[in-house]
């Protein structure tokens, strides 16, 4: 095979046949940034959309229903998560993940065209079907093209933009519905999309397993009924009311459990099954999937609740609210996103547990700590003027930091772990259950708040007493949230091993390259030219 060069690197066979690709530090940077990019874009939009969520509500001129808005998209990324992770194992990892960005700006475009509540559910579905599959696609792709001690560093920063979108967010949805219409809340995602894709259409190539597969396609069908099912009849218990004894939410859940059954034989015997649950026997996915079901309760439920009690029940909706509420969540996704970058480096010094298992341990105390808020409690207390000390903003910023570091340290525990043939569908796997921990969580804990607020609030009528049993119900609330990370605690206990330094995996090493360029994983790569 001879020599190729191009702009974006330099491909050529290594002395064993094997097609190398040599990325200059230029494009690995470019290639880093346009994956970054991606995932900063999908991971902002839920945070977003929430912030403006009254104003489409007005415009569109219906108020019920339109927390679907919210529920279509986490939804469908939920289904979608191990469908593109499974893709990315047997085709091409890049096409796969244009594929999920082609989706998502389309139905972004779609949405903020909608003319009504009805389109705007329906593409924003589109918009989480393709949401879905931008991060585990994503960590797969580093995971090729990068060597084990700069893939932790990468991954650390590229899980770090959940907390970043945390504090943008808000920012660019309020500021967007300030000065033009929330259409474009919509609109801003297609530059960014497109400027990722076209950065990784050109830099890398096709990025094509050596073996192929074939996709689930049974499994895609189970996974999807089930998962509708449960989360329309808890989106339903949560938002609009309905009883558990309503004979529609019996009827779903039924529907959701036989499916389930269905869909979990059915992957046991499958040959190659969209969701590899095979692959929970192997420790460090296990324990990661566990961990990660428990603290995707958390991160889904957090920044909603927090946001509430700050801006409705202690500062009743006054006329600095709103950036105090920002104030507030920044003193937990500051730290979130320092937790997340920090890992990485230190997972090169320290093992998978060594990190994971004391960041959650810390962020569980907070936790309890969080849980003890009252009408006397300020939002912060700052010593010399800038150094929080007490308040609600303390035990925050712990919180924060334990969960970055949780984040980052089972994710690249799992890439680092997996069967190199299956990393995408390893991180799929995890990344679902976090998600699926999130969707479900999240309803849970709303039909449980309402319900408590109801019971503690039942015949008072003055202000002070209502407020103390809503922050009661709250408190409730946070301390189920703690007991959550405890839990993940104890699975992040189980993990092993640690970063492998110096060197790849068998199937992953290619020859030692020149100061100037950096060897990138042979074995899934062709050149743009064959694919």
């Amino acid at each position: 095979m001879a020599e190729r060069r191009a702009e974006t690197g330099e491909v050529a066979p290594d002395p064993n046949g094997t097609t190398v690709v040599r990325l200059s530090e230029l494009t690995g940077i470019l290639v880093f940034v346009g994956i970054f990019l991606a995932i900063l874009m999908g991971a902002m939009d839920g945070l977003v959309v929430a912030t403006v969520l009254p104003t489409i509500s007005t415009d569109l001129h219906q108020s019920d229903g339109v927390t679907f808005v919210v529920s279509a998209y986490l939804i469908s990324s939920t289904i979608s998560i191990p469908m593109f992770a499974r893709l990315s194992d047997i085709s091409s990892r890049r096409n796969v993940f244009l594929l999920g960005i082609g989706i998502f700006i389309v139905g972004s475009a779609l949405s903020g065209l909608s003319q009504n509540l009805t389109e705007l559910i329906i593409f924003r579905g589109m918009q989480g079907f393709g949401g879905g599959g931008v991060f585990p696609v994503a960590i797969a792709m580093a995971t090729v093209l990068y060597p084990p001690e700069t893939r932790a560093k990468v991954t650390g920063l590229l899980t770090g933009s959940a907390g970043l979108a945390i504090v943008l967010g808000p920012l660019v949805g309020s500021y967007i519905v300030s000065v033009t219409t929330w259409r474009w809340v919509f609109y801003i995602n297609l530059p960014f999309g497109i400027l990722a894709a076209l950065v990784l259409l050109v830099a890398v190539g096709p990025l094509r397993p050596a073996t192929r597969g074939s996709f689930d396609v049974p499994g895609a069908a189970l996974l999807s009924g089930w998962v509708a099912a449960l989360m329309f009849a808890l989106v339903q218990v949560a938002n609009s009311g309905w009883a558990w004894s309503d004979p529609r939410v019996v009827a779903l859940l039924g529907a959701a459990a036989l499916l389930l059954a269905l869909f979990l034989w059915w992957e046991l015997h499958t040959k190659e099954p969209l969701l590899p649950l095979r692959l929970l026997r192997h420790r460090v996915i296990a324990s990661s999937s566990g961990t990660m079901l428990f603290t995707g309760v958390v991160f889904s439920a957090l920044i909603a609740f927090l946001s509430l009690v700050v801006g409705t029940v202690l500062l009743h909706n006054g006329p600095n609210s709103e950036s105090d509420v920002r104030d507030i969540i920044y003193f937990l996704a500051v730290p979130l996103i320092l937790g997340a970058a920090l890992s990485g480096q230190i997972l090169s010094r320290l093992s998978y547990r060594n990190v994971v298992a004391p960041g959650l341990f810390v962020a569980a105390v907070a936790g309890f700590f969080l849980a003890q808020l009252s009408t006397s409690t300020p939002l912060w207390i700052f010593e010399f003027g800038f150094l929080p000390v007490g308040g609600l903003a303390l035990p925050l910023i712990p919180l924060g930091f334990g969960l970055g570091l949780s984040l980052a340290g089972t994710t690249i525990a799992v890439q680092n772990e997996a069967p190199p043939a299956e990393v995408g569908a390893a991180i799929g796997l995890t990344r679902f259950f976090q998600s699926l921990g999130g969707a479900i969580g999240l309803s849970l804990l709303t039909v449980f708040l309402t319900e408590r607020s109801q019971s503690l609030t039942a015949g008072a009528t003055a202000e002070n007493a209502i407020t103390t049993g809503l922050l009661a119900a709250y408190n409730e609330v946070f301390l189920l949230l703690a007991a959550a990370i405890v839990i993940g605690f104890a699975f992040a206990l189980f993990l092993v091993g640690r970063v492998p330094l110096g060197r790849a995996k068998p199937s992953e090493a290619p020859p030692t390259p020149p100061p100037e360029t950096r060897d990138v994983l042979a074995s899934s790569l062709e050149p743009e030219s064959e694919g």
